[in-house]
């Protein structure tokens, strides 16, 4: 009778030590992808993230490739044993291939279709998490475009200081972008005191030096429900600005890409007033 009973007991813990010793294993898999995604060796991190992708992927329903985000985010709520040290270790890879993949001294044709594919991977991991963290690093990825922008989005104003600061940084293409985003971010609050800081990001940006800073101030200005102020500016900008593409003359202003801009902008304000669409997103 005793040893029956003791029998049940011991079976009735073997599910329990098979999850110990699962969740021990998946542990140290973990561990092992994590440390090579922390390498300083850009091949190492690439084959490191892949295979914390196919680790996401293990026991779910769904095959790879047909939402990684998706599989990241229920890998995460599955594992709440692992999910900080694997947010932050994607975090740390972003930080760390902005590094490479955004330095501008980088010679063109440096990097792999393969390599922008892990880069796109890494920007799209860190944009679906929910976690201020990746703020600094989903700044460094910004000029990428649509994915980082839209996780900053996310956080709205918490994100706005970090990416105010890249004003600073000496590439006009993160300024720009820097631009772009902060307007998106303002009119999202979309109060009197936003308004004010978009002025006056707006009103040195149009005298810039860098044609692709002034090209983003009229972007901005297109989004202002008051953009009728600007006109003067604007006319100014389409019959003077300096900016001109290689080739000859032509009769259409196609070689002043931002004289054209703030042209097309100002006969829509002529046509049509304050945008009649609600405010997008950065381009």
């Amino acid at each position: 009778m005793r040893l029956t009973l003791c029998l049940c007991v011991f079976a009735s813990a073997l599910p329990a030590v098979a999850e110990v010793q699962q969740s021990a294993s998946l542990g140290s898999r973990v561990s092992g992808v994590l440390a090579r995604m922390a390498s300083s060796d850009l091949e190492t991190r690439e084959a490191a993230f892949d295979d914390m992708v196919t680790l996401i992927y293990e026991g779910q329903k769904q095959n790879r490739g047909s939402g990684d985000t998706d599989a990241l985010a229920n890998f995460l709520a599955s594992h709440p044993d692992q999910a900080d040290r694997v947010k932050l270790g994607l975090i740390n890879l972003l930080n760390a291939d902005n590094g490479l993949f955004m330095d501008p001294k980088t010679p063109p044709g440096t990097y792999t279709e393969g390599d922008m594919e892990h880069y796109a991977g890494a920007v799209d991991a860190v944009s679906s998490l929910n976690d201020e963290r990746a703020i600094p690093a989903l700044v460094g990825a910004m000029t990428t475009g649509g994915m980082a922008v839209g996780g900053l989005l996310k956080y709205g104003q918490k994100s706005l200081g970090p990416v105010l600061e890249k004003l600073g940084d000496p590439n006009p293409l993160v300024r720009s972008e820097a631009i772009n985003t902060a307007v998106t971010i303002l009119l999202m609050k979309d109060d009197a005191a936003a308004h004010a800081r978009i002025l006056a990001l707006i009103q040195p940006a149009l005298k810039d030096n860098e044609f692709l800073i002034r090209s983003s101030a009229i972007f901005a200005i297109e989004r202002l429900k008051d953009r009728e102020q600007f006109m003067p500016a604007l006319e100014e900008l389409a019959q003077h600005d300096p900016f001109k593409l290689p080739g000859k003359a032509d009769d259409g202003g196609e070689l002043y890409p931002i004289r054209l801009q703030a042209k097309r902008l100002l006969d829509e304000i002529a046509k049509h007033g304050p945008p009649v669409t609600d405010q997008g997103p950065a381009r």
